[in-house]
Order: C-alpha cells, then structure tokens, then sequence
C-alpha cells in the first residue's frame, strides 16, 4: 500500500511540474472516448436504419 501512495505522489509531482503533458494526455482521453462514442452511435443508426428499412 505504501509503494502504491509512493507511485501515485511521485505521478502527481510530475503532473505538477509538468502540466501541458497532463493537459495533452486529458485532450487524448476526451478524443478517444469521443471517437468511440461516435462510432457506438454510428454502428446503432445503421442497424436502426437497415431495420426501418426491412419492414
């Protein structure tokens, strides 16, 4: 436990001494996920539009 809360403060003095790499790693995170939400979306309005259409 105490080499996990070791880890964790030395991560977030760097994050501290460093905050436009914590601000692009943020920025790739949101990205990402924005992607996959895009793309869940997507594969849904397809598969609604193929039924609408089949009926």
């Amino acid at each position: 436990m105490d080499n996990l809360l070791a880890k964790t403060a030395e991560l977030l003095a760097n994050a501290a001494a460093d905050p436009d790499r914590v601000l692009r790693w943020v920025l790739i995170y949101f990205g990402v996920s924005s992607l996959g939400f895009m793309g869940v979306w997507l594969v849904g309005e397809v598969r609604r539009q193929s039924s609408t259409d089949s009926n």
